[in-house]
């Protein structure tokens, strides 16, 4: 697959296109194919996006590589390692773990075979014959072996990956799982694919301390946050008692290395405001919608036509889940978290052109970005920050959410209005007390303290 970066064509390794995703394809080396059930590794990626398709293309070719060291290495190197050893000792003895069909002379020539080992490290000793551990007199790829005929195999880093996706109610968001797994990866790149009843405290500090320095600390936070959250599902759901190994796990000079963000000055908004209508384009119409609702990139990028209501006495949008795009906090929940913010001024302005410039049967206020599956915010990101440059305004679009906030603490907007119209999570007891505003009461209030700290007017 080609990756085009302006002039310049990057080739994505082990990927062609196919339809409307991409698949990932690579040789298993021929020295450990035996240990595969085929001659090449495939998975669909499920998308066709150069930019997604080239990071989960690394994080594969990592892994995999990762994966093959550890089998070319002693058994007990991982558990993955283990499990591919004692599967290969099995077959050696014609002996297919996971089936019923097994030749009954296969499997007691096995037996034969561990029971033998025991005689011999007993050495005619009836007592120790009878009290020996298959530990004392089995290699650790004999132990998995008989773990694998019997079933009672010990679950990995992986496995405990696998249980916290199946049961998570955001199971069927790509970005999430795709998270999720990302993180996962950094893990194992760490410390292996290690069996859960071996991963301690130790391990868990041993993969904080190869992550910073290479990220900022909020990332890292973000990261543990994944693990904990994996770990601690495994720990509920096999009903276990140890502690969790990533839970309350400090990191040095956290915050320390935040990049603070600044908002856009009056005269800055004015500089902006009159460069976006005179452009007048999608994607100056989303800066100018950003900077009147204080709303997260993705809300608006990830509108359809139909939330951005013209016609009440009140013009508004309205800020709900949709399959394509999340609202943050709602948990992928339709009517959790959902608000209403009021259009006013060059908001206002940009809603009227976007709805008036729409073609016949358009869906999506921003299609370009915007599909029945997915909403590319990322992409739209990038290209308004570039733009903003251009402008020599030192500022992100993400810092038109700061803006907002910074306008209605100006004029001591009460916190419950300012969080109705940002979306910022309930922080105190008393924010869940009573019903609240009802929703023609709340759209009034919001937009006179919008007024006031004159939002979305230069």
């Amino acid at each position: 697959m080609h990756l085009s970066l302006g002039l310049l064509q990057v080739t994505i390794k082990y990927t062609y296109p196919r339809g409307r995703t991409t698949i990932y394809q690579r040789a298993i080396p021929t020295d450990l194919r035996e240990r595969y059930p085929g001659a090449n590794f495939k998975q669909d990626l499920k998308t066709a996006d150069p930019i997604k398709v080239a990071r989960m293309a690394s994080a594969l070719n990592a892994k995999l590589e990762a994966e093959w060291n550890g089998l070319r290495a002693s058994p007990e190197s991982s558990p993955k390692a283990l499990k591919v050893h004692a599967t290969a000792f099995l077959k050696a003895r014609g002996v297919v773990p996971g089936t019923t069909e097994n030749h009954p002379m296969a499997i007691e020539l096995l037996h034969d075979h561990m029971d033998n080992k025991r005689m011999q490290y007993a050495g005619g000793d009836d007592e120790e014959y009878h009290e020996a551990a298959p530990e004392d007199y089995l290699s650790p790829v004999e132990i998995e072996a008989g773990r694998l005929l019997h079933g009672k195999t010990r679950d990995s880093l992986t496995d405990a990956l696998e249980l916290h996706l199946g049961i998570h109610p955001q199971r069927d968001n790509e970005r999430f799982v795709t998270y999720q797994r990302r993180a996962f990866d950094g893990l194992i790149a760490v410390t292996g694919d290690k069996a859960i009843d071996d991963f301690g405290r130790g391990d868990a500090r041993s993969y904080l301390e190869s992550s910073l320095g290479t990220v900022k600390t909020a990332t890292v936070r973000r990261r543990l946050g994944v693990l904990s959250a994996v770990f601690a599902t495994y720990i509920r759901e096999k009903d276990l008692s140890r502690p969790n190994p990533f839970a309350s796990l400090q990191i040095p000079k956290e915050g320390h290395d935040k990049n603070h963000r600044e908002p856009f000055t009056a005269t800055e908004l004015a500089t902006m405001d009159a460069a976006c209508r005179a452009k007048a384009d999608p994607m100056r119409l989303i800066l100018l919608m950003l900077a009147g609702t204080g709303a997260r990139l993705a809300e608006i990028v990830g509108l359809p036509l139909e939330d951005i209501v013209l016609e009440a006495s009140i013009p508004h949008v309205i800020l709900q889940v949709h399959p394509w795009r999340d609202i943050k906090g709602a948990k992928g929940i339709r009517g959790v978290k959902d608000r209403t913010v009021p259009l006013l001024g060059s908001a206002l302005w940009a809603a009227q052109r976007l709805k008036a410039g729409a073609t016949p049967n358009q869906f999506f206020a921003f299609p370009q970005y915007t599909n029945e599956t997915m909403c590319k915010a990322t992409h739209a990101s990038n290209a308004l920050n570039a733009w903003l440059r251009r402008q020599t305004l030192a500022h992100t679009c993400h810092d038109l959410r700061h803006t907002v906030k910074d306008q209605l603490r100006a004029v001591q907007c009460p916190k419950d209005i300012s969080d109705a119209i940002t979306g910022h999570g309930k922080k105190d007891t008393g924010d869940t007390y009573g019903h609240g505003y009802g929703h023609g009461s709340l759209l009034r209030v919001t937009s006179e303290w919008m007024v006031t700290a004159k939002v979305a007017t230069v």
